[in-house]
């Protein structure tokens, strides 16, 4: 049986929810450089009823990320140095008490109240336990996708526990969500996909130019495929005990 199966239709999306009704949702948008597509993402995030509070981890930024992320309002962590994206999802999680985990990447595009409730609304729901969003790449590839993987996609809605069962090795680099599938999978969860027709996402060789953005994007591939093999035949132990806390040794400012 598969184990990523089709999330099923639930309530309208856009539908407001009573925010004593149901698990606390959190929003973590790891962000790198993001101030091209920051505002229009958290804009999103702010308004949509599903989601109670939004956390920005500005991963070493150096352009106007940190500043639109105040202006607008939203709770802010600025790492002084650039951890990787898995170590920045690990502080915004630690910095919030929510039991339900939405992780939306700063350089999404196209996102909107209703792609997100399809997102949220299963594991509010308590219908999965963890929701991936696969962008529309035309039925059949979707079909495939969503039957074989991978299922890498940065935004995604997850029970906290899940996170937290992620072994500390793999909250590195473009690891987790990688981990976060072998994670979900090694404690019997109810996974889905849903596809999210019309978002996008800006690529790498946009935003950090062509040579530097191939580099990266061939990091990111390999860290992924040694994280899979590693998962699959090391089968390392599931982390169990108290939920992270915040990082005391990291250099970063909260505001």
């Amino acid at each position: 049986m598969n184990p990523y199966s089709p999330a099923a239709p639930g309530p309208s999306a856009a539908a407001p929810r009573d925010p004593h009704a149901g698990p606390r949702v959190a929003a973590i948008v790891p962000a790198y450089n993001e101030q091209e597509t920051l505002a229009d993402v958290l804009t999103v995030l702010k308004e949509t009823p599903l989601v109670d509070e939004v956390l920005v981890v500005s991963d070493g930024s150096t352009d106007d990320t940190v500043r639109i992320s105040q202006q607008l309002q939203v709770k802010t962590i600025h790492l002084r140095k650039n951890y990787g994206k898995a170590m920045a999802m690990a502080i915004g999680v630690a910095h919030t008490e929510a039991d339900v985990l939405v992780f939306v990447d700063g350089d999404i595009l196209n996102l909107s109240g209703y792609l997100l409730g399809q997102l949220v609304e299963p594991v509010v729901s308590d219908r999965s336990d963890m929701v991936i969003g696969v962008r529309n790449r035309g039925w059949l590839i979707n079909a495939i996708h969503r039957k074989t993987g991978p299922l890498l996609s940065g935004i995604r809605c997850v029970r906290r526990e899940i996170f937290e069962a992620v072994p500390e090795a793999y909250l590195q680099g473009f690891t987790v969500e990688t981990a976060l599938n072998w994670a979900a999978r090694q404690l019997g969860r109810r996974c889905a996909t849903v596809v999210l027709c019309n978002l996008r996402h800006m690529v790498k060789e946009r935003k950090r130019g062509l040579s530097e953005g191939v580099r990266t994007r061939c990091a990111m591939f390999a860290a992924v495929f040694t994280a899979w093999l590693a998962l699959t035949w090391k089968r390392p132990g599931l982390r169990r005990g108290e939920p992270r806390a915040a990082r005391p040794e990291l250099d970063y400012i909260n505001w």
